[in-house]
């Protein structure tokens, strides 16, 4: 298994067999917050990491074969706070056949060593509630520090 940085080759596959898959994934998870939009999912690209400095995207490869994603995103505190750079994961996904075998864990190790090479302080993840695979991932590895709530606004 090796983790490298995706290049504009492997856009097709990434697209495809990573992002559209997470998305799905994501979509069952949560249907009544996460719901797709087919022409936006049909338009998705991983060309926002490919294209700018402070973005990346990590691909797992086995045998040929991209078997997980990971990407990120480096950010500026804002000023009114005294930590420095941080990095927040945008995305992460691994094929159904690869879970379960650390390749969550190499990725995320991955990007920690592009924010630390990139002056980063704090790296940020999230994770739905229902998702206890990376909630159980999130908790062993990083500290807990803030929980996000979402309602339905009813037009009434």
């Amino acid at each position: 298994m090796r983790i490298r940085e995706a290049t504009s080759e492997d856009a097709q596959t990434v697209e495809d067999e990573l992002l559209v898959p997470g998305y799905r994934e994501t979509a069952a998870v949560a249907p009544e917050y996460s719901e797709l939009d087919e022409d936006g999912v049909a338009a998705s690209s991983v060309d926002r990491w490919l294209d700018d400095d402070e973005r990346v995207l990590f691909v797992a490869e086995t045998d040929g074969d991209l078997a997980g994603y990971v990407s990120d995103g480096r950010h500026e505190s804002p000023p009114i706070y005294a930590r420095g750079t941080y990095t927040n994961v945008d995305g992460l996904y691994v094929k159904p056949a690869y879970r379960r075998d650390g390749l969550a864990s190499r990725l995320l190790d991955r990007i920690e060593a592009w924010a630390a090479d990139r002056g980063c302080e704090y790296v940020g993840v999230s994770a739905h509630v229902a998702n206890d695979p990376a909630v159980e991932l999130y908790d062993d590895r990083f500290e807990r520090t803030y929980v996000s709530y979402r309602g339905r606004i009813d037009d009434e």
